[in-house]
C-alpha cells in the first residue's frame, strides 16, 4: 500500500510542470557589464504562444505575438509601450509575450509565421487573425503611432479578406 501512495506522489510531482503557468524563458545572451536596462512596465500576456494561437481562436480573437528577448532594449521599449497605453490593444485582441531563448516557441513561431522584412532586429511583432492567418508582421522598433497603425490596419485587411 505504501508503495501505491509513494507511486502517486511522484507521478503528481512529476506531473506539475504541466499544470504550471509558462513563464518568460530567461535570455540565452548575458547582458554587457555596465549595460543600463530599461525600467520595464510590462504589460500582461500570455508567455505560451501554442495556447495564446488556441485562445485566440477558439475566442475568434486577434493575436498580437512579440517574439522576443528580455534583455533587449527594443523589446523593453515596445513592452513599455504596451504596458503604458500608448500602443493600445484592442478589445479584440490577445497578447502574446513570448521568448526568442525558448526551444518550444521558437520552434512553433517558425513553423507558424513568415518573416517578411528581412527580420534583422527584435522584437518581431506579428498579428494572427482570428482564423490562425498571418496578418501583419515588422521587426525591430517602432514608434507607437507605427505599432497602432499595424494593429488596425491588419484588423481592416481581415474584415475585407486580404
Amino acid at each position: 500500500m505504501k508503495s501505491i501512495y509513494l507511486f502517486a506522489s511522484l507521478a503528481l510531482f512529476m506531473a506539475m510542470p504541466l499544470f504550471a503557468e509558462k513563464g518568460f524563458a530567461k535570455s540565452t545572451v548575458p547582458t554587457p557589464d555596465g549595460c543600463l536596462q530599461l525600467k520595464v512596465q510590462k504589460p500582461k500576456g500570455e508567455h505560451d504562444l501554442k495556447k495564446a494561437m488556441d485562445m485566440a481562436k477558439e475566442e475568434n480573437k486577434f493575436l498580437l505575438v512579440q517574439y522576443g528577448r528580455e534583455n533587449c532594449t527594443n523589446c523593453q521599449k515596445v513592452w513599455n509601450m504596451l504596458g503604458d497605453g500608448r500602443v493600445k490593444l484592442p478589445e479584440d485582441y490577445i497578447y502574446a509575450d513570448v521568448s526568442v531563448d525558448d526551444a518550444e516557441t521558437r520552434m512553433i513561431f517558425e513553423a507558424t509565421f513568415s518573416v517578411t522584412d528581412d527580420g534583422r532586429y527584435y522584437p518581431f511583432l506579428v498579428v494572427m487573425g482570428p482564423d490562425g492567418s498571418q496578418l501583419a508582421f515588422r521587426s525591430g522598433l517602432g514608434t507607437p503611432e507605427e505599432y497602432n497603425a499595424m494593429l488596425k490596419k491588419a484588423r481592416e485587411d481581415y474584415a475585407i479578406g486580404y
